[in-house]
């Protein structure tokens, strides 16, 4: 059995370390013990290796003591950083404590950070002669300082962090500041509702013509009706409403109020997203909204004929991936007059910098998403901070939008997935809560009934695959001959997919995204991580529907497998989350055609695409089930969610009402009825400084 390698700075590297390490003559076990405590923080040895490269800026300045609380805080403000939050608060409490708590610090090493700290800030603020602290000086910063190290408001930054931050902050208080008398001197007062008879007269006449629903006249109700009007009125709006709230409605009433006056061209507005999925979403739910219109007038047809173009915003900024630049900033910035963008709940604080950076001054920009719902990935939070800032609400610049049209509230089904929903947000399990209908409590599989909110404990591995097996079932019954659409060839022609094989793969990629496993962590043990439950699945469709398959190997997708992308590929236009269908395709150009062969389908407007499964490899993965984190920005009418069988850090409020807000019909929680109590019992809090910057 091989042995395994482990590489350590040797010649001149260790004359570096070395010479970073001070007084420190044992510092290869210094490393070794650091590397091992950043793991406990999900940290790797480039993080450490990156922290003793910064010390080497103190020079000789520090005793080994010193260099060693200085390794410790570097990766301290790291591990802060990479669980999403802008800073490391100084504070006694809160993250500094919990953070150095898994470190297991002894008293000494405490004492030893607490002095480091204290001499920092005294050279920074100017309390000591910063002569007397060069080496502390040339790490630690204020906040206008270029150090690796920034103070600012009783907390510890990276510089980079710190500079996006106050720039976001700075272009939000430009927007949100002297809002309308900026609109009223840069457009001639042509956003604020009120002012232009015109306006007002599209406003009554599109809020008089709603479309017509499955439930009746779609009437807007207040809230929406005040996002529109809030949109109309400024330079930045930012609406907040759980999923199914009707924020897609308010985009629609928004283009057709503006498509009425002539004012501003259909052109020079963008919707955008982060994720193609979702920004496909987007722009279909608004045609669907746009066709349902009884009457449509010559405004609301033209609009469908020619609705604005959706974009990713990566895409829409010009990202390259050859540079890893975007081609928008504000020395190009974009020419849309208007950009809404959806599921902003999403978008990092780097991601933010970016578009707003991108926009001209005179520019209109309207953020949709729902502030309850998980963080971005990367850092910060801004839709959450903008959601709490008293400068953005006293602007009137925020509208919370209160009622969910997903789930309707008429059907006991809608009423056991809000109320669940409220209770998690209250950070009460389903379980003991009194909104709606009462979650069911199912003591054996066949209980289930895929209805509302239901919850099985299983009491042994035998029961979590007997729950497994019952979902595979119930994903069989379906309303449409599967057999034979996944025995087919599909035809992709000059022209794409057309006829019947467009309108097949409509009804076989829809009924596919109707239901989901939706897991906390990718792996977990107990064997309830989305990359176990996918092996369960693809093993069982291997079993069942390609015994030729099994005969001869194992291929890592199947014919009739759900597949999701997990990179970019921008050649391509596939983003991390599309997701699609592995069925047999024949490409033909002219006369000349070439024999099937297995293929990723993804929808693409209102066709579809597909690609061998070679160009993707390594960026496909199954699709039974998924992170709740990458379900972020779809909808399903069933979910399924597995509960690991020990607590596990991801596992937070927001979580679980994210993943319990994916669902229009039915909802199941899988696990010990523990596990929903310790998951709503916790929030995923992320130290940031924007609503002290803007506020």
């Amino acid at each position: 059995m091989a042995e395994d390698i482990r590489w350590t700075p040797s010649g001149s590297g260790a004359a570096i370390f070395e010479a970073a390490a001070g007084d420190h003559k044992n510092w290869p076990l210094l490393f070794d013990s650091l590397v091992t405590r950043a793991a406990q923080l999900d940290l790797g040895v480039d993080d450490v290796y990156l922290a003793w490269e910064l010390t080497r800026l103190a020079g000789g300045c520090l005793s080994a003591e010193e260099h060693k609380a200085l390794l410790l805080l570097i990766i301290a403000v790291r591990a802060a950083a990479a669980e999403g939050s802008t800073r490391l608060p100084l504070a006694a409490n809160g993250d500094f404590n919990r953070i150095f708590s898994l470190f297991s610090l002894t008293d000494d090493e405490r004492a030893a950070v607490d002095h480091l700290l204290w001499k920092a800030k005294t050279a920074v603020t100017g309390r000591q002669s910063s002569g007397n602290e060069p080496g502390l000086t040339d790490i630690f910063g204020g906040p206008t300082d270029y150090r690796p190290l920034i103070f600012d408001h009783g907390c510890l930054y990276i510089q980079k962090l710190h500079v996006l931050e106050a720039r976001v902050a700075r272009n939000l208080r430009e927007r949100l500041g002297g809002d309308f008398e900026a609109a009223e001197k840069e457009q001639g007062n042509r956003g604020e509702p009120g002012s232009d008879p015109a306006l007002e007269r599209a406003l009554a006449e599109v809020f008089a013509n709603p479309p017509e629903g499955s439930f009746g006249r779609a009437e807007l109700d207040d809230h929406q009706k005040e996002a529109v009007r809030t949109a109309l009125g400024g330079r930045i709006t930012v609406i907040s409403g759980r999923p199914g709230s009707g924020k897609t409605s308010i985009v629609a009433t928004l283009l057709r109020v503006l498509a009425r006056p002539g004012d501003l061209s259909l052109d020079s507005i963008a919707l955008a997203a982060p994720t193609g999925k979702a920004a496909d979403r987007m722009r279909r739910s608004i045609a669907e909204h746009l066709k349902a219109i009884p009457g449509a007038g010559e405004a609301d047809r033209r609009l469908l004929e020619k609705s604005p173009p959706s974009f990713t915003l990566h895409r829409l900024l010009g990202y390259s991936p050859g540079s890893e630049r975007f081609r928008h900033d504000e020395h190009n910035p974009l020419a849309e007059e208007l950009v809404i963008v959806d599921e902003s709940s999403m978008l990092d604080l780097a991601m933010f910098d970016q578009l707003l950076r991108a926009l001209r001054p005179e520019a209109r920009v309207v953020f949709l998403g729902d502030a309850d719902q998980l963080p971005p990935i990367e850092t910060g939070a801004v839709l959450r901070d903008l959601c709490r800032s008293k400068r953005a609400a006293t602007q009137g610049r925020i509208v919370i939008l209160k009622k969910s049209y997903r789930a309707r509230e008429e059907a006991a089904e809608g009423r056991s997935i809000l109320g669940a929903a409220a209770a998690i947000n209250r950070g009460i399990s389903p379980l003991k809560a009194n909104e709606g209908e009462r979650t069911a409590l199912r003591t054996a599989v066949p209980e289930l009934l895929f209805k509302g909110v239901e919850y099985l404990t299983p009491g042994n591995e035998r029961q979590k695959e007997e729950f497994f097996a019952r979902w595979y079932e119930h994903l069989m019954e379906a309303p449409i001959d599967l057999e034979k659409y996944l025995s087919r060839t599909y035809i992709s022609g000059s022209a794409g997919f057309t006829g019947e094989d467009a309108e097949a793969l409509g009804e076989l990629i829809s009924y596919y995204e109707s239901d989901r496993i939706l897991c906390v962590t990718r792996v977990t043990a107990g064997g309830t991580g989305s990359d176990e439950v996918n092996a369960w699945f693809h093993h069982r469709w291997l079993e069942e529907s390609h015994p030729m398959d099994r005969a001869v190997g194992n291929p890592p997708l199947l014919v009739g497998e759900p597949v999701l992308m997990t990179r970019n590929d921008y050649n391509l236009r596939l983003y991390n989350g599309d997701s699609g269908l592995v069925l047999n395709v024949a490409t033909a150009a002219g006369t000349r055609s070439r024999s099937a062969e297995p293929m990723a389908v993804f929808p693409r407007g209102e066709s579809f695409v597909a690609f061998p499964l070679g160009i993707l490899y390594g960026r496909l993965e199954p699709a039974w089930a998924t992170t709740v984190h990458k379900a972020q920005g779809s909808e399903y009418d069933r979910v399924a969610i597995i509960l690991p069988a020990v607590p596990v850090r991801p596992l937070t409020r927001e979580l679980l009402y994210t993943a319990v807000t994916r669902a229009r019909r039915s909802v199941t929680f899988v696990g010990p009825v523990e596990a929903i109590e310790w998951g709503a019992g916790k929030t995923m809090e992320r130290a940031s400084g924007l609503v002290d910057m803007l506020d």
